[in-house]
């Protein structure tokens, strides 16, 4: 009578039965009289959640193990190419891995009398610690860095030199300043220059790099022209 009564008290609760024809206690696998905390193994489980899929028309159950599994490859970068900010320039490249690392550019003006250079630059990559510097003969003129506010990127500035007297070779430095800390190529853009003075001539570097070549060659300096 008492274990009538109880099974009537779990039938109530959802907790199972207590006939000794069920498999399970509560749809757990937990036959009766196993203690709390254990249950059928996994492997017992597997086998039987397969045979369940088999007779229900699931076919056979694998692992999954002989599944191929896709491999998408992602396509290499390409470098992307330095822009370039202008047509009809030439290109003053220098590498600059350390502090005061600097190379001068010059082209022959044949002993003309002048007064005054006028250097039109543009830049792809500013920094306060990246300069130039005009120069005629031994003259130097004004160091300016290649700052963000003095050198807008890809933006035309110039850089004037006031030289009275006559000149053979008018450049300019290009390299680095005191703190520098990057390893790169960096590059100036003559779009420009203008030789002022009773002997005074233009350079539009049009076509080619009109005779302006490294004076120095410590940083492995380069000109490449960029005709229109």
């Amino acid at each position: 009578m008492k274990r009538r009564r109880a099974c009537v008290a779990l039938a109530a609760l959802g907790l199972g039965a207590c006939s000794s024809g069920v498999a399970g206690v509560g749809k757990y696998d937990r036959p009766p009289g196993m203690p709390i905390g254990t249950g059928a193994s996994s492997e017992e489980r597997a086998a039987r959640e397969a045979s369940a899929l088999s007779a229900a028309g699931g076919g056979d159950v694998t692992d999954n193990r002989d599944v191929a599994i896709p491999r998408f490859e992602q396509a290499p970068e390409r470098p992307v190419p330095a822009r370039v900010p202008c047509a009809g320039c030439v290109e003053l490249q220098v590498d600059v891995s350390d502090i005061n690392q600097r190379d001068e550019f010059a082209f022959d003006a044949g002993g003309a009398r002048i007064t005054r250079v006028v250097w039109t630059l543009l830049v792809s990559f500013n920094s306060d610690q990246l300069a130039v510097q005009p120069f005629v003969d031994k003259e130097r003129g004004k160091y300016t860095a290649l700052h963000v506010n003095t050198f807008p990127l890809g933006a035309p500035v110039q850089v004037e030199q006031v030289y009275t007297g006559l000149a053979k070779q008018i450049g300019l430095v290009v390299g680095s300043s005191g703190a520098w800390t990057g390893n790169q190529t960096m590059s100036v853009f003559v779009d420009a220059v203008s030789v002022e003075g009773p002997g005074g001539f233009q350079k539009s570097f049009a076509a080619d790099a009109e005779g302006i070549e490294p004076r120095t060659h410590e940083h492995r300096p380069h000109v490449v022209a960029h005709a229109l």
